[in-house]
């Protein structure tokens, strides 16, 4: 029973150590994905694709947080929020963290290879996107760039296996998939901001200084602009644009959390992008119904 315990007690930590627990990263992962398997097949996506993605989701944003909170240990032992993470805090040796990533390395490459090839440029690009992003926050003053960059990689990937090409729609998807993670991880960063400029972390929160929550809301529209041009080239319905319109709601709601700096209340306009993507997607399903 002794060894049953202990053996309970380190998957609760690794499931820790991937944030099985704040599925949020997923939703953030997900909603994107989603949108341009719906868009790429006008409605009609393939189940086995999405399936696969869906894995490969799971997987992909657990190895990112491992490799994330591997190469950030030492600053998340001066950061209060992060503190209490199992790398920092020695919960889970340096050796048991790599392994997991090895093996979810190997699930996204089982997964690559059942997609096909073709797509292999993009899988390279966000595994080493994958691997940089922690370092960049040392001397790159907006990392959420690359973060937004790493989440926007599947885009591509589901144009090619569903249409075999990419057109106007995935790059414009890809687009504001970019503005949309600078937008959603600076509320994010805005939480830590006073930690991080002790330890010398970069982030767009401090990049953008007492504009942060401006420059997010203004990011934040160009988002809804793009997805407005999106309908208009290709003839969606008045449902489509009625929740485009309906998401803006989000974007005032998140500036008024985020209003006082609070960072408990920064960490909920970071997460109600949940909301927003839901939304967004809410809007196509019905539009291609």
């Amino acid at each position: 029973m002794g060894k049953y315990n202990i053996d309970r007690n380190k998957i609760k930590l690794y499931l820790e150590l991937m944030r099985v627990d704040k599925p949020i990263g997923f939703y953030l992962l997900m909603w994107p994905v989603l949108w341009a398997f719906l868009i790429s097949t006008e409605g009609q996506p393939s189940l086995i694709y999405m399936l696969i993605f869906a894995i490969g989701i799971i997987a992909t944003r657990s190895a990112g947080c491992i490799i994330n909170d591997y190469f950030d240990q030492d600053i998340d032992k001066k950061v209060e929020r992060t503190k209490t993470r199992v790398l920092a805090s020695s919960k889970v040796t340096n050796r048991e963290a790599l392994s997991i990533f090895t093996i979810l390395m190997l699930v996204c490459l089982s997964l690559l290879l059942m997609l096909g090839l073709e797509i292999l440029i993009f899988a390279i690009l966000s595994f080493f996107l994958l691997l940089v992003y922690p370092l960049m926050k040392r001397f790159f003053k907006i990392p959420q760039l690359i973060l937004g960059l790493a989440f926007g990689s599947s885009i591509p990937m589901v144009f090619i296996v569903e249409t075999g090409d990419m057109n106007l729609n995935c790059f414009l998807l890809y687009f504001l998939t970019v503005i949309w993670a600078i937008v959603y991880d600076t509320y994010y960063a805005m939480a830590d901001k006073k930690d991080d400029e002790k330890v010398g972390v970069q982030s767009s929160a401090i990049f953008f200084g007492s504009n942060d929550i401006k420059f997010s809301k203004y990011l934040h529209f160009s988002v809804v602009w793009i997805f407005l041009f999106i309908g208009i080239l290709n003839n969606f319905g008045f449902f489509y644009y009625f929740c485009i319109l309906l998401s803006c709601l989000c974007i005032i709601y998140q500036n008024i959390l985020a209003s006082n700096r609070i960072p408990y209340q920064c960490i909920s306009a970071f997460e109600n992008n949940n909301i927003f993507g839901l939304i967004v997607t809410f809007g196509l399903i019905f539009n291609y119904l």
